[in-house]
């Protein structure tokens, strides 16, 4: 039985993508989040690179984008399947990101806020890394209360992991210095999107 959800993430690691296939939408979502050419993401949680795929896509040549995972078999996994197609891995806890201050125009939290031990703390090192005026995307393709009824059918560490409402993740932005600016939490969507003040 894994007793951190590093040691969980990283058993999975090798067949994960075969449990999370790809959606077509994935891109049509960071479109409209307004990832464009040029800027620098942070893919927070991006376990073998789902999202970072499409990202490195959508920012060019000219753009950056960093794959962030507490799960070093995830990335390794995601280096392998992405090859030379990949940027820059890093294997860092959300809650202390060894990033500069201010690096980023947009920071994207797919499929993982609900495993952060320490969430207050996960919002407010993405606040510090992104520029002034940057946007926070927290995205899932299921409801709060789909993605918490599937974590409480499942064994070991992550059965009680929660994401919070989107009303209750607005008073835990506002706290950390973001403007709540698109919050939605419905069957098959969950988006939280915000900018630093």
């Amino acid at each position: 039985m894994s007793r951190t959800h590093r040691e969980y993430f990283n058993r999975l690691a090798p067949e994960w993508d075969d449990r999370m296939t790809d959606d077509p939408e994935f891109r049509q979502h960071l479109i409209q989040f307004g990832v464009s050419p040029g800027d620098y993401v942070l893919d927070i949680g991006a376990g073998t690179g789902r999202m970072t795929k499409h990202l490195i896509g959508l920012v060019g040549d000219e753009g950056l984008v960093i794959a962030e995972d507490i799960a070093e078999a995830m990335l390794l996994e995601g280096k392998r399947r992405l090859g030379n197609h990949t940027q820059h891995w890093l294997c860092d806890d959300v809650k202390a990101l060894a990033i500069k201050d201010e690096t980023f125009d947009k920071v994207l939290c797919f499929s993982a806020f609900p495993h952060f031990t320490h969430p207050k703390k996960a919002l407010a090192e993405m606040h510090r890394v992104l520029r002034h005026g940057g946007k926070l995307l927290i995205l899932h393709t299921a409801s709060s209360l789909q993605i918490n009824a599937f974590h409480a059918s499942l064994d070991g560490i992550v059965c009680h992991d929660q994401l919070p409402a989107a009303e209750t993740m607005i008073p835990m932005l506002r706290q950390a210095d973001f403007r709540p600016e698109h919050i939605q939490d419905q069957e098959n969507l969950y988006w939280v999107q915000a900018a630093k003040i």
